[in-house]
């Protein structure tokens, strides 16, 4: 934990604290990969709700209801894909229609058992502990903490339902200290769950991964289950409204625009679609997905928006800084927080060693003063 260190942010990049909404685009793109088995035809009409694409593991819905129209190429976080377009009839059909909200006091453990292991993949059996983590680690990125200011009442009773179903001894909700109008809401109602507490974690880089969030908390990992706020937003409305979600939070900001905000939209819509008609930018920009820390530069033409995305920043295009020759002075490895050498990342034999435990933060190139960018290593460049 004394690895973890504060990012500096520019503090006039300021998200408003009102969502937008962008929930009616013209048209949504699901892509196709590997071992899609397609479900639907050309010209098909399909409901909010239809199955368009299933996986071995996994079916995709469409999340507006309109006509199949055809196979298009789009940019997606993972790379280029074909994509099924479906174009908006604005009819909002439903496969099912909206059903009412359901009282949790009246669902069984048989139900929250089948919900929880076959939707979330989550078993209970042996947990003790349940942590909300309500932590958004990127820099300017608000998405998770924006899922409990928005719905923190909801969340309250499904955590002390849940509590209670499974007989689980501490129920911690996590936020950051900078999340002063969390941290209110919960203090203001967490008297009526005596099972539910609040945990304050400081503004630390990476806290919010699971590894360090249990080493922070204390807790054992073989007994605790960690959910995200924007995981627990879809149990919730599965689980009260037996309604798969068809939307997302994300957070569109950067120095390149004038108006941060941060959007609930259709999963599947185009970046631009709601960049042009919701966001002012700025001339000259380019465009981060996933945070300036993690995420990866995109070309915003024909990017998707999918169920993987949190957070498009939008920065003023400035001269890539120069990189200079390693001096040697040992500031990338002494703050790693998993113990890697990254001036050994461009020796193969090194890299296959410790890549599947690199957790691909890019402290190593925030902190060098030689602007030496190691993350080319981790995508193939290397010097042998």
């Amino acid at each position: 934990m004394q690895k973890l260190i504060e990012i500096e942010v520019n503090p006039n990049i300021l998200v408003s604290s009102n969502v937008l909404n962008f929930d009616k685009p013209e048209k949504i793109y699901i892509p196709i990969k590997e071992n899609a088995n397609i479900l639907i035809h050309n010209n098909e009409r399909v409901s909010i709700g239809t199955s368009i694409i299933e996986y071995p593991n996994d079916i995709v819905n469409s999340t507006i209801s309109g006509k199949v129209s055809s196979i298009k190429k789009v940019n997606t976080i993972d790379g280029i894909y074909d994509a099924i377009e479906i174009i908006n009839d604005y009819k909002e059909k439903t496969i099912v229609e909206a059903s009412t909200k359901r009282s949790l006091n009246k669902i069984k453990k048989e139900t929250f058992d089948s919900i929880l292991l076959s939707n979330f993949k989550l078993d209970f059996k042996d947990k003790k502990n349940l942590v909300l983590n309500c932590i958004d680690d990127e820099p300017y990125v608000l998405s998770e903490s924006f899922y409990l200011f928005l719905y923190y009442e909801g969340f309250l009773e499904l955590l002390d339902k849940i509590s209670k179903v499974y007989k689980l001894d501490k129920i911690i909700i996590a936020v950051k200290t900078i999340n002063s109008e969390n941290i209110n809401k919960l203090m203001s109602n967490l008297g009526m769950y005596p099972n539910i507490t609040i945990e304050v974690e400081p503004n630390l880089y990476l806290i919010g991964k699971e590894q360090f969030l249990l080493r922070h908390l204390n807790l054992e990992e073989n007994e605790t289950i960690i959910i995200k706020a924007s995981k627990f937003y879809n149990i919730y409305n599965l689980i009260k409204r037996n309604r798969l979600v068809t939307n997302k939070l994300i957070t569109i900001t950067g120095d390149g625009i004038i108006n941060p905000s941060v959007i609930k939209v259709k999963i599947g819509t185009e970046a631009n679609e709601v960049i042009s008609n919701l966001i002012e930018t700025k001339d000259e920009v380019i465009y981060i997905a996933n945070g300036l820390m993690q995420g990866n530069n995109i070309n915003i033409n024909n990017f998707v928006i999918t169920e993987d995305i949190n957070s498009i920043l939008i920065m003023k295009n400035r001269e890539i800084q120069k990189e200079y020759k390693c001096i040697n002075c040992g500031a990338c490895s002494s703050i790693c927080p998993v113990n890697i050498n990254p001036l050994l990342l461009n020796k193969k034999n090194y890299k296959k060693k410790i890549i599947d435990k690199c957790l691909k933060c890019g402290l190593c190139s925030y902190i060098c003063p030689a602007n030496i960018n190691f993350n080319k290593y981790l995508k193939g460049d290397s010097n042998e």
